[in-house]
C-alpha cells in the first residue's frame, strides 16, 4: 500500500523573492479562543497576521512570562531553554527569551500541526520526498560499537562507572565491543576487567556483546625492532626473522594461540579475530605507535628511510594467516576470522584476492584516508562487489570522526558498500590525556564523563536496531539527505535514519510502498546546535519530518 503526503489548507504557494510564501491571503488579526489559525509555518512576517512575528519559521510572538501570551489564547510561554523551543529553531536555541506555543500531549494538535516536543509546531510544506520499501533488501546488520583498546582497567575503576556501562551500552544500544590483544605486552590488558565490561554490556543489553580481538602489534620479541611500537622505522616495523632466514610464522602463530587460551581462562572468547590491525602501514618519525607490517603476500616493496629508496622484504599476511589458522586447531572455541583490517578502503582489493578467503569469515577494513569533500561512492560499491564475490560480509571495524563526519561515513559504509558492522575507534577517552578526542564516543575525566557529537550519531544508527536486522530500500530526493532503513527479522519494526549532509534545512516527506508498524517515535541531534538525542515524538500523520543542515533524524517505527 502506498501512502500519499497532503497538502494543508489548498493554497497555492507564490514565490517572492526566492522565498516560498507559505500564506493565501491577508489577515484581519490573530484569532483567540480555541481557533489556531493563525499558526502557520512561515519564513518571513510578512507571511503572517499582522502582529505577529515569524520566529523559527512558526508565526507566534516573543514572550518572557506567560501574560505575554493572554492574546494568543491557548498558548503558553515556551522558553527558550526549553526542547519543545530548540526543536522548533532547528536544534538550536531561539534568540528571544521564548515564544508563545500550544501545548500538547501526542495526538493533540489542531489541524495544520503536529505535537512536537511538547509543543504545537506548524507542518512546514515537504521540501524532499523519502521513499522507503522493504521489499528490496539487501545486508543482515552484524551491529554498532567501538573499541576499548586501553581504557578497559579505567571504565571498571571509574566513580561513575555504572552510569558509564549503562550510557555506553543500555542507552546506545552499542553491541559489539573491540578489545587489543595485548597479551605478554609490558602493560597486558586487565582481563579481569575487560570481561567485567562484557558481562555488565551483557546486562545492560539482554544479550552477550559482540567480541572482536585485534592485534595492534605482536609483543616486542616478535617484533624486527624489537619493540611493539614504530616510529620513522618502516623497514623494521616488521615480523621478526629466525636465524634461519625465514619469517616467524610459527612463532607469530603461538602467541595468538596463547593469546585465546589466556582470555579463555577468564572466560572471554572472541567471537572474531583480527592477526593484525593496518598491516598495510607504518608510522611517521613522529608517530610513535603500535605496528606491524605485513604484505598481502612475502615479498619485497621500496619504502622510504631516512630519505632513501631501500628495498625491504616483508613478511606475507596470507602466510601468517596459515599459520594462525593450523595452530588455531583444537581449541575449545575457535573465533571466527576477519581480515584484513587495512587502513583505507581502496586497500582491500591488494589483500583480499591474495589471502585465500576459505579461511575468512568476515571483510574487515577501516576507512582511513577517506576525504569526506571528495569521497568517491565508487570505492565503497567496490568493496560491496568483494562481499558479493566472496560471499562475506563487511565488517569496517575502526574510524574517528566528528558527529556529522561519522553519520556521513556511516551511511556510506551500510547504503553503498553494504557493510554488516560499523565500529568507531574509541569507546571512551583516556581521562589522563593531555589533548581533546572529540572522536571519542565518550569523553572522560577522572571524576565523571561526557557524551559527545559521534556517540549521539551512533545511537540514532544503533538504538532502534538490533543484530539480525536487513537493511532495506530508502531513496531521497535531495542528494545531501542521505536515507537508510532497517526491518526487524518478524517485520514488526522499522527504522529509518535521515542524515542532512549539507547546510540547508530539508523537510522530508516520508512516503511508504508498504505500509508501515503503526507507532513511532522521532529523535533528532543538530550538530552545529544544542540538540542532541532530541525526543520529538511520533511521526505526524502528514509524515513529514524537519531536518535541519547537518544533522541526523531517526524515526523508529513499531508495532501495535
Amino acid at each position: 500500500m502506498r501512502f500519499e503526503s497532503r497538502t494543508r489548507g489548498g493554497c497555492a504557494l507564490p514565490v517572492i523573492l526566492g522565498l516560498t510564501v507559505a500564506g493565501c491571503s491577508p489577515f484581519d488579526g490573530p484569532q483567540t479562543g480555541s481557533q489556531t489559525n493563525w499558526l502557520r509555518s512561515c519564513q518571513i512576517d510578512v507571511q503572517c497576521e499582522p502582529g505577529l512575528q515569524c520566529l523559527c519559521g512558526a508565526c507566534t510572538l516573543p514572550c518572557s512570562k506567560e501574560q505575554s501570551c493572554a492574546a494568543l489564547d491557548g498558548t503558553s510561554c515556551v522558553a527558550a531553554h526549553q526542547v519543545g523551543a530548540i526543536a522548533q529553531c532547528g536544534g538550536n536555541e531561539p534568540s528571544s527569551t521564548g515564544f508563545c506555543l500550544p501545548l500538547c500531549e501526542r495526538e493533540a494538535c489542531p489541524h495544520g500541526t503536529a505535537c512536537v516536543a511538547g509543543v504545537c509546531s506548524p507542518l512546514p510544506m515537504p521540501t524532499a520526498s523519502v521513499t522507503v520499501d522493504t521489499s528490496t533488501r539487501f545486508q543482515t546488520l552484524i551491529g554498532f560499537g567501538a573499541a576499548v583498546g586501553y581504557t578497559n582497567s579505567e571504565i571498571i575503576q571509574h566513580p561513575r562507572n555504572v552510569a558509564l556501562l549503562r550510557a555506553m551500552f543500555d542507552d546506545a544500544g552499542l553491541d559489539v565491543l573491540r578489545l587489543q590483544n595485548r597479551h605478554e605486552y609490558s602493560a597486558a590488558e586487565d582481563l579481569a576487567a575487560t570481561r567485567e565490561i562484557i558481562d555488565r554490556a551483557e546486562q545492560g543489553l539482554g544479550r552477550r556483546p559482540l567480541v572482536l580481538l585485534t592485534s595492534w602489534s605482536p609483543p616486542a620479541d616478535l617484533k624486527a625492532n624489537g619493540d611493539t611500537s614504530c616510529a620513522g622505522s618502516p623497514d623494521t616495523c616488521t615480523l621478526v626473522k629466525l636465524d634461519s632466514g625465514g619469517f616467524d610464522y610459527a612463532g607469530f602463530a603461538d602467541w595468538w594461540r596463547a593469546s585465546l587460551e589466556a582470555y579463555a581462562d577468564e572466560g572471554i572468547t572472541p567471537d572474531y579475530i583480527g592477526i593484525q590491525n593496518n598491516p598495510n602501514w607504518t608510522p611517521g618519525a613522529s608517530d610513535s605507535k603500535e605496528a606491524c607490517r605485513f604484505l598481502p603476500a612475502e615479498g619485497t616493496t621500496t619504502v622510504s628511510v631516512n630519505g632513501a629508496n631501500v628495498e625491504v622484504e616483508y613478511p606475507g599476511f596470507t602466510e601468517a594467516l596459515d599459520a594462525v589458522i593450523q595452530r588455531l586447531a583444537g581449541l575449545a572455541s575457535i573465533p571466527k576470522i576477519m581480515a584484513p583490517e587495512t587502513t583505507g578502503i581502496k586497500s582491500v582489493a591488494d589483500y583480499v584476492p591474495r589471502i585465500g578467503m576459505s579461511n575468512v569469515d568476515a571483510i574487515a577494513h577501516h576507512l582511513y584516508g577517506t576525504d569526506l569533500d571528495a569521497l568517491s561512492v565508487d570505492d565503497f560499491e567496490a568493496n560491496a562487489m568483494l562481499a558479493v564475490q566472496y560471499e562475506r560480509p563487511i565488517l569496517q571495524t575502526e574510524m574517528e570522526s566528528d558527529g556529522l563526519g561519522t553519520a556521513v561515513f556511516m551511511h556510506y559504509a551500510l547504503a553503498a558498500e553494504s557493510a554488516s558492522a560499523y565500529l568507531q575507534n574509541d569507546f571512551v577517552s583516556r581521562s589522563a590525556s593531555l589533548t581533546e578526542n572529540p572522536a571519542a564516543l565518550i569523553d572522560l575525566t577522572a571524576e565523571d564523563f561526557a557524551l559527545q557529537a559521534p556517540y549521539f550519531t551512533m545511537r540514532h544508527f544503533a538504538h532502534d536496531t538490533d543484530p539480525g536486522w536487513v537493511r532495506v530500500a530508502a531513496s531521497s530526493e535531495d542528494a545531501d539527505l542521505l536515507s537508510s532503513a532497517w526491518l526487524s527479522p518478524d517485520e514488526d519494526a522499522l527504522t529509518l535514519v535521515l542524515v542532512n549532509a549539507g547546510l540547508t534545512e530539508i523537510d522530508a516527506s516520508i512516503e511508504f510502498e508498504q505500509k508501515p508498524p503503526t507507532n513511532s517515535e522521532v529523535t533528532r541531534t543538530a550538530f552545529e546546535g544544542v540538540e542532541q538525542g532530541a525526543a520529538l515524538g511520533e511521526l505526524p500523520a502528514e509524515r513529514v519530518v524537519r531536518v535541519p543542515g547537518h544533522s541526523i533524524v531517526t524515526v523508529a517505527m513499531r508495532g501495535d
